[in-house]
C-alpha cells in the first residue's frame, strides 16, 4: 500500500507582511479582516521566477527527505492553478530540471483542492499498477503573478509557494484509507483567472482591461466550507469504517482560520488536532496543504503510525478529502 516517505516546501524570499498591506490600502478594516481569517504575512515571487521554479525546489528537498534520487519517480504529478505557462505542462518543466527522466509526468488543475486530487490521483496508479512503485506529487502556487497591486480584496490575501510529498507503494503498510471528490460547477464563475485562455485570448486589449489578473467577481457563500467540510469529511472516513474523533491530524486549506475553527468545534476535537500556517504564510492555494503537512510533521505534531485527513476546498467549486495513516 502507498505511503509517504518524504516531505518538502519552498517559499520566495520576498515578505510581504502585513503592515506593508496596511501601508498600501488602509488598517481598517484590513486589520480586523487578518485578525478573522489568521493571515500575518505572506511570500511573492521575484520577477524571474514561476510556479515551476518553487516546485522544482519543494520537489527537491522531498526527494532528499525520502532519500531517493530523481531517477527513481516513476511518476510525477504538479497540482496548481497558476502554472508556468498555458503549455506545455507545468509537470514537464519540473521533470527536465529536476532529472526525473523515468517519470511519467501531467498537472492536474482543479484550483485549490489540486493537491489532494493529485495525490489521491498518484495513489491509485500505485495501488493499479506494478510499474509505478514511487510518485512524486508537488503543489505549487505563484498567484502574485496574477494580482492587480490596487486591489484592495484579492492583493492582502494570496502568497507564493510550494510543497511536495513522495509516495511509495510499500508491502504490508495500510496507508491510504479512503478518499472522496465532490464538485460544484455552477460557482464556476465566482472567481478566477479569466483572461488568457481560448475563451479569452491574452491581447493587449485583455491586458488592459485587467482579465488577466485573478478576479473575484461573485462572493462565495461565507459559510461554504464550514457546510460542506463536515459531511465530505463523515462520508470519506465511513468508507474506512471511522469516525471523526478516531483521526490525529486534520489539514485544511488554509484560507481562513475561523472556519477551520468552525469545523474542528463541529466535530468536538480540540485544535491541537490541526495545523495552520496562513500567519506566517498567508494563503499559498495549490500548495497550503502540504506546506502545512510538512510543517506539521518538521514540529512533531504529526508522528508515524498517527491517522491523517487531508481537506481541500478550491474555486469552481472542487473539494477534495483524504483520509490515510501517516
Amino acid at each position: 500500500m502507498p505511503k509517504i516517505i518524504g516531505t518538502g516546501m519552498h517559499l520566495p524570499e520576498r515578505l510581504v507582511s502585513n503592515e506593508e498591506m496596511f501601508a498600501r490600502f488602509g488598517r481598517d478594516p484590513l486589520a480586523k479582516v487578518f485578525e478573522r481569517i489568521g493571515h500575518g504575512a505572506r511570500f511573492h515571487s521575484a520577477p524571474d521566477e514561476s510556479s515551476g521554479d518553487h516546485a522544482v525546489k519543494a520537489a527537491q528537498r522531498a526527494l532528499e527527505d525520502a532519500g531517493i534520487g530523481p531517477e527513481g519517480v516513476d511518476l510525477l504529478i504538479v497540482a496548481t492553478d497558476t502554472p508556468a505557462f498555458l503549455s506545455p505542462a507545468t509537470a514537464a518543466f519540473v521533470q527536465a530540471q529536476l532529472g526525473a527522466r523515468n517519470a511519467g509526468a501531467f498537472d492536474v488543475n482543479c484550483a485549490c483542492s489540486g493537491f489532494v486530487t493529485a495525490l489521491d490521483i498518484a495513489v491509485k496508479y500505485l495501488r493499479s499498477d506494478e510499474q509505478y512503485a514511487t510518485a512524486l506529487v508537488v503543489g505549487t502556487y505563484a498567484m502574485s503573478k496574477f494580482l492587480d497591486p490596487n486591489d484592495s480584496a484579492a492583493f492582502p490575501l494570496f502568497g507564493d509557494g510550494a510543497g511536495a510529498v513522495v509516495v511509495r507503494r510499500e508491502q504490508g503498510h495500510r496507508g491510504f484509507l479512503a478518499s472522496k471528490l465532490i464538485a460544484d460547477g455552477s460557482y464556476w464563475d465566482y472567481m478566477g483567472i479569466y483572461g488568457g485562455g481560448s475563451a479569452a485570448v491574452a491581447s493587449p486589449e485583455l491586458l488592459s482591461s485587467g482579465k488577466h489578473n485573478v478576479r473575484l467577481l461573485k462572493k462565495f457563500p461565507a459559510a461554504l466550507n464550514k457546510e460542506q467540510w463536515p459531511p465530505l469529511i463523515e462520508t470519506t472516513l465511513a468508507k474506512a469504517g471511522l469516525r471523526p474523533a478516531d483521526i490525529d491530524m486534520y489539514v485544511f486549506t488554509q484560507i481562513r482560520k475561523v472556519t477551520i475553527d468552525e469545523v474542528m468545534a463541529h466535530f468536538g476535537l480540540p485544535m491541537e488536532r490541526t495545523h495552520c500556517i496562513m500567519d506566517k504564510w498567508g494563503y499559498t492555494g495549490s500548495a497550503c496543504i502540504p506546506m502545512a503537512l510538512h510543517d506539521a510533521i518538521r514540529q512533531g505534531k504529526l508522528r508515524r503510525g498517527q491517522k491523517l485527513v487531508l481537506c481541500s476546498s478550491g474555486g469552481g467549486y472542487a473539494m477534495a478529502c483524504l483520509a490515510l495513516n501517516y
